[in-house]
């Protein structure tokens, strides 16, 4: 059917007459009138009829009416919605995060901004990050890591000095600093898989000199705070991570190159999209940095 015979017809019948119904629509009488004619005829009907210079529908359209009535509520239900999501009143906005610790805090600084959005929030292993986004099981991840695929943006909104956190019962929690030769003979914690670390140039793993049997391998940050609370060994997270817990004591790096980077990833295609662009520089807000490809 055609949208603008049935506008047309519409206009017609909500007003009463051709001319108020062009006048409504921004066109001239004889292309209302045009417009009401071709539907009739492609139809075999007539939908109204004339008695001197008023017009009156008739039941098969008034018929009609009553389906056009519900075709352009919901087109201006649709159109309402649309313009709702473009000033970030409604919507709903799917995050996945390798690490609470660092991403809880962007979401928090979202909501607290975007009262309106739903926000769904997963924390998941670091492999599967790409293809959660891929699948639309998420809109944005935040993670470690760049993405690898060139379909997928990667905005880097933070990178911070890395510390050496140690348990409180640990001989080293009264250190202040250390060298990284200083962990030759120690327990290395990694709270990500090593093939993903591999991929990252400059990742902190590169720097630290460790054996196979030294390296305790975990999934996450939260596993791995919990593992050096509990004596099980070292490894390095940045002063934010770990400030609050006092079971946990941080010892300055003696080398600059421990650092560690926040980064956000979505669809190449969907970086403008009003509500991950709202997110991304709500995130870029918090930290300070401005994001940048």
């Amino acid at each position: 059917m055609n949208h603008a015979q049935l506008k047309a017809f519409h206009a017609v019948a909500k007003t009463g007459g051709f001319s108020a119904a062009a006048k409504m629509l921004g066109l001239t009488q004889p292309a209302v009138t045009f417009q009401i004619q071709a539907l009739e005829q492609h139809y075999n009907t007539k939908l109204f009829r004339r008695r001197g210079r008023k017009t009156e529908i008739t039941a098969s359209g008034q018929l009609l009416l009553n389906i056009s009535k519900r075709i352009f509520s919901l087109e201006q239900e649709a159109e309402n919605l649309l313009a709702s999501l473009a000033s970030l009143e409604a919507g709903h906005l799917k995050i996945v995060a390798t690490s609470s610790l660092t991403s809880l805090p962007l979401v928090s600084t979202f909501r607290a901004r975007y009262p309106e959005i739903l926000v769904s929030y997963r924390t998941i292993p670091s492999n599967a990050i790409e293809t959660e986004i891929f699948d639309f099981r998420a809109d944005i991840a935040i993670h470690f890591a760049p993405p690898k695929d060139k379909r997928l943006l990667g905005l880097k909104i933070e990178e911070l000095p890395l510390k050496l956190a140690v348990s409180k019962d640990h001989p080293w929690a009264e250190k202040t600093s250390v060298e990284l030769t200083d962990l030759q003979n120690e327990v290395i914690i990694l709270p990500f898989d090593l093939e993903t670390t591999g991929r990252i140039r400059g990742h902190w793993s590169e720097f630290v000199q460790f054996e196979r049997d030294q390296a305790f391998v975990l999934q996450n940050k939260e596993t791995g705070r919990e593992t050096v609370a509990n004596g099980l060994g070292m490894t390095f997270f940045t002063d934010r991570d770990i400030r609050w817990d006092d079971r946990i004591h941080a010892i300055d790096v003696n080398d600059g190159r421990m650092k560690e980077a926040t980064y956000m990833i979505c669809l190449a295609d969907e970086r403008e999209s009003p509500i991950i662009a709202s997110f991304f520089n709500s995130a870029a807000g918090s930290t300070g940095i401005s994001p940048a490809d």
